[in-house]
C-alpha cells in the first residue's frame, strides 16, 4: 500500500468501519455496503484533501480504492 491509498484509507475510515481484512482492492459498494451520502462524503473528504476535483464521470467505474488511487495520482501528478 503507497501514501496515497493509505490517506485513502484512512480517510475512508471516517465515513465507514473497515473490517480488518480490509486491503486496497476490498469492493466498496458490495463488501462495505456503502450508501450514496457515504460515497459522496468520502468523495468529498479525498478531494478536500488532494485538492482535486473529481469528475462523476470518472468514478463511475471505481470499485475499491486501488482504482482511485489510480485517479488521485493522475490528477495530482
Amino acid at each position: 500500500m503507497d501514501a496515497i491509498e493509505a490517506k485513502l484509507r484512512d480517510l475512508l475510515a471516517r465515513v465507514t468501519p473497515l473490517p480488518a481484512d480490509f486491503s486496497v482492492r476490498t469492493d466498496l459498494l458490495e463488501t462495505l455496503a456503502l450508501e450514496s451520502a457515504q460515497i459522496m462524503e468520502f468523495v468529498m473528504e479525498v478531494e478536500d484533501h488532494f485538492e482535486v476535483v473529481i469528475e462523476q464521470e470518472r468514478l463511475a467505474n471505481v470499485r475499491n480504492v486501488a482504482q482511485l488511487a489510480g485517479i488521485v495520482r493522475q490528477l495530482t501528478a
